[in-house]
């Protein structure tokens, strides 16, 4: 996905932020939190909301040494706090950014959470939301009470 560049206008409206098939993959944190380290089970993630692959097609407007970027992006899953996205180029964790929904045109500032994992389709890299935005997917999240069944 090459990147593309942005215009003054859009520019402008980015500025602000950047200075300042589902499928449940983990459970959410109060599950977890509300029980004692013993009935943890081993490897569980602590987690703040459910996480669903999701494919959803976005953009993210990043100022790269001090011009501002537009790229397109695919989600690989999504939660109320955030997305797994791939690009073709890796960004640096802590990197502000605004990522847009193609979808609906609404837009959430976010940053690189952790540092990108590159897989042969592109570098795999966590946004995380500035703020929890349950609605910015569209989607229905499973009620922090599920739990996958064991007879899968």
């Amino acid at each position: 996905m090459p990147p593309a560049k942005i215009s003054g206008s859009q520019a402008k409206a980015v500025a602000p932020f950047l200075k300042s098939a589902a499928l449940p993959l983990h459970s959410p944190s109060s599950q977890v939190g509300s029980q004692t380290a013993a009935q943890v089970t081993p490897g569980e993630e602590r987690r703040r909301s459910y996480r669903v692959l999701l494919r959803v097609r976005a953009s993210i407007h990043v100022a790269l040494q001090g011009k501002p970027v537009t790229f397109d992006t695919v989600t690989l899953s999504v939660s109320n706090h955030g997305a797994l996205v791939v690009l073709k180029q890796s960004l640096p964790c802590e990197t502000r950014l605004v990522l847009e929904h193609s979808g609906t045109k609404e837009r959430v500032a976010c940053k690189v959470a952790r540092i990108a994992r590159e897989m042969p389709e592109g570098f795999h890299i966590p946004l995380e939301f500035d703020s929890p935005a349950p609605n910015f997917w569209r989607i229905a999240f499973p009620p922090s009470d599920w739990r996958p069944h064991d007879d899968l």
